[in-house]
């Protein structure tokens, strides 16, 4: 499997581009974060990689073949979005969301049968929440939830995830599950990743490479031990960082660390 984006560019109507000229490429089982500040355009990006908007020029391709010249369930059978998780007001149980993923298999006007419960039921499994199946998705946990969005994506038997911020709103414990099973996912069943974050130090755990949008609608492309440093996230985000490693006897974990500013937000022109 391969995706790549070729010289994306995205405007709205007429104001400034948000993007421009976003070019990366991913293959196989590799994992790609995205970062970048609040409004640099992570998620416009994403629904510009999946033909959700039409990008202004550029284009986006799946194993070769450029995304708008597919059909629609041809792209979602090989592709599974999670979007950012927030908990419904619908009723559903968790079961009944997870089998709408199932859509790209069916007909217009087909019921899910048999062997679409039964790729809900592994695919709960395979993340560990096959005892909320029954269970209202208004009643259950952030994390919970987010793991049923995963299975969701996955019941499609996808080649590539791509995931919306997918450890955020939650906490380390639900996080660290979160980021466990995406890097499982990729090693043991050959899934590449496409994910938003805002925590660098995933994306250095995580990813083979990054994405780093930057203040001017550009991004830095590479691996990702090379585009997550100090000096491009300081352009990237507007504030003094720090990395630091912790040589565990495991293994080592990077740590980002942001220093004060040395004006209030008032007067640096920032935005919370």
């Amino acid at each position: 499997m391969t995706f790549e984006v070729k010289n994306g560019c995205f405007r709205y109507h007429q104001e400034r581009e948000i993007l421009r000229d976003i070019s990366f490429q991913i293959e196989g089982a590799e994992i790609l974060s995205v970062l970048g500040a609040n409004g640099a355009g992570k998620t416009t990006l994403m629904k510009c990689m999946l033909g959700l908007f039409r990008w202004t020029s550029g284009a986006s391709f799946l194993n070769g073949k450029d995304v708008r010249s597919l059909k629609s369930k041809e792209f979602w059978r090989q592709v599974g979005y999670v979007p950012q998780a927030k908990l419904p007001s619908f009723v559903y149980t968790v079961g009944e969301m997870v089998v709408l993923g199932r859509s790209a298999h069916l007909g217009e006007l087909s019921q899910p049968g048999k062997k679409d419960w039964d790729k809900v039921d592994e695919c709960l499994e395979l993340v560990g929440i096959s005892h909320l199946k029954e269970k209202l998705c208004s009643r259950i946990s952030g994390g919970e939830y987010q793991m049923a969005l995963i299975a969701r994506a996955l019941v499609t038997d996808p080649q590539m995830l791509v995931l919306d911020e997918p450890e955020s709103n939650l906490d380390f414990k639900n996080q660290r599950i979160v980021l466990d099973t995406i890097s499982w996912l990729c090693q043991e069943r050959g899934l590449a990743a496409v994910l938003n974050t805002h925590y660098p130090e995933h994306a250095v755990e995580l990813s083979h490479k990054a994405l780093l949008l930057m203040p001017d609608g550009t991004a830095l492309f590479g691996d990702a031990a090379d585009v997550i440093g100090e000096k491009n996230l300081e352009s990237a985000f507007g504030v003094p960082v720090r990395i630091r490693t912790i040589d565990l006897p495991e293994k080592k974990y990077t740590c980002v660390l942001t220093l004060p500013t040395s004006a209030p937000h008032s007067e640096k022109g920032g935005a919370l």
